[in-house]
């Protein structure tokens, strides 16, 4: 009898390896490879064409010299002395003007249209319609809304408030963010509904009878009851917000005008593809992998140590 079960978990096992099979080639030929290339071709001078060669850490020295804090933050404060740190510094800009807005604007939506006002689908499918949207597509239309004879002028141009908001380096990247909000308060919008759909009305209904008020019920109820939800979202949105590419790219046409809207993305693919730098393109990725690598393993323990501590 032992045999015979020990034969059919071992044949349950075989079946299950088989299923698993399909998926691990594909992840392995379409995800870990690359990876593993890129962090390959970091360590070496490649322009697509002939074969790479071997430099060590010459890309990352060229990356990071000069250090930011060097020749009193010029690195931070104009891209002519590193384009890298100044495409982390409008990349983390992106990031802490979007991330918020976003996320704490998607809790809002849903608050709203998680009520019983009229026509909620209606407006739930307008919030949502950005994110339908292709990030080039977004970009042109909101390059046309922001250019200098835009239709935001239009309205502004008669109390003398027309700018050329697109094509200044002083509020073009604020452009590129009003889209990454635009589009990320619909995202965020459905996770949350979803969260607040899941929660049950009888603990609002003793709430309510305990004399609770909105946001009493809000604080003790709602916002605990979402934290998984908020969890998730966050750290999405920071991941995308680091991961910024075609908004930035399509908007102000190369990431200009003069590196305003240069990203760490933008920053990689121009190293890359137009200018055949490789190496330098896949060492900047390895960074940008390690910065996401290490803010969500930093996010994840400090989730796993509140759950221990009870919070």
């Amino acid at each position: 009898m032992k045999e015979v079960i020990g034969i059919r978990r071992s044949q349950d096992n075989l079946i299950g390896m088989l299923f698993l099979v399909p998926n691990v080639v594909v992840f392995s030929a379409f995800m870990l490879t690359p990876v593993l290339f890129a962090f390959y071709i970091s360590f070496t001078e490649w322009s697509i064409l002939g074969t790479p060669s071997w430099v060590g850490l010459d890309n990352y020295v060229t990356i990071f010299t000069p250090l930011p804090w060097e020749n009193n933050w010029a690195a931070l404060r104009t891209p002519d002395a590193n384009l890298w740190w100044w495409s982390v510094k409008n990349t983390l800009v992106y990031a802490i003007g979007t991330v918020p807005l976003s996320v704490f604007g998607g809790l809002g939506a849903a608050l709203l249209f998680d009520k019983g006002i009229r026509a909620k689908k209606t407006f739930r499918a307008i919030y949502f319609m950005p994110v339908m949207l292709s990030g080039a597509a977004s970009a042109i239309i909101w390059r046309w809304v922001f250019s200098g004879s835009g239709i935001l002028n239009y309205f502004l141009e008669p109390v003398g408030l027309a700018y050329n908001w697109a094509g200044s380096t002083d509020t073009a990247l604020f452009g590129v963010m009003t889209i990454a909000i635009w589009a990320g308060i619909g995202f965020n919008m459905i996770f949350y509904l979803a969260g607040l759909q899941n929660i049950p009305d009888e603990l609002y209904e003793s709430a309510r009878l305990d004399g609770a008020n909105a946001w009493q019920r809000f604080r003790r109820i709602t916002w605990p009851n979402l934290s998984s939800i908020t969890f998730f979202v966050l750290v999405l949105a920071v991941i995308k917000s680091f991961q910024v590419f075609a908004y930035a790219y399509v908007f102000s046409e190369n990431g200009g005008p003069y590196y305003a809207t240069t990203t760490i993305v933008v920053l990689i693919y121009k190293r890359a593809f137009e200018e055949g730098q490789m190496g330098v393109g896949s060492a900047m990725a390895v960074c940008l992998f390690l910065m996401i690598f290490a803010f969500s393993y930093y996010q994840y323990r400090l989730r796993d140590n509140n759950e221990e501590a009870g919070y």
